[in-house]
């Protein structure tokens, strides 16, 4: 049996990515202050000029909230590091068990934090049935779009 040479490309590494926050025990009216730190270290991907945060309930796997935080002016001497700060107000956010997520949009490099919220917030049912609306609001608009595409085919296709 001879041996043959194969050759392959090894991916490049993903940027390192930490996330902090200010309280990870949320109680009446705190916001949650989000800080991450985006570190190049040698691989191919661009920083981002912002990170996306999603929070998760923990109990359900379900996703509560979805939210962007802008990078902060702050810059690493060589540019290989990028700092992001946030605010999510905690009215906006019901009690129990959470998971912040923080996501580098560019390369798909995550981080996450465990948060507990002891008190619902106050807004938070009604920033929940806005969400949960513009949800139904744009499926129902899909499944419009293909009834009405499949009409204009069937009179094109008659024509």
């Amino acid at each position: 049996m001879s041996g043959a040479a194969v050759s392959g490309a090894t991916p490049p590494l993903l940027p390192d990515l930490s996330v902090s926050v200010s309280n990870d025990t949320l109680s009446g009216n705190e916001d949650l202050a989000v800080s991450a730190v985006w570190t190049r270290d040698a691989s191919f991907y661009r920083p981002p000029e912002s990170v996306d945060a999603r929070i998760y309930s923990v109990a359900s796997g379900s996703l509560v909230a979805g939210y962007t935080i802008p990078v902060d002016e702050r810059k690493g001497p060589d540019g290989s590091t990028r700092h992001f700060r946030g605010v999510i107000a905690s009215s906006e956010l019901p009690a129990g068990r959470l998971l912040l997520v923080v996501i580098d949009p560019v390369s798909g490099a995550d981080a996450r934090v465990p948060i507990d919220v002891t008190e619902p917030g106050l807004d938070y049912p009604g920033v929940h049935l806005q969400r949960h609306a513009g949800t139904v609001f744009l499926a129902a608009a899909a499944v419009l779009l293909v009834v009405l595409g499949a009409g204009l085919g069937l009179l094109v296709r008659r024509s």
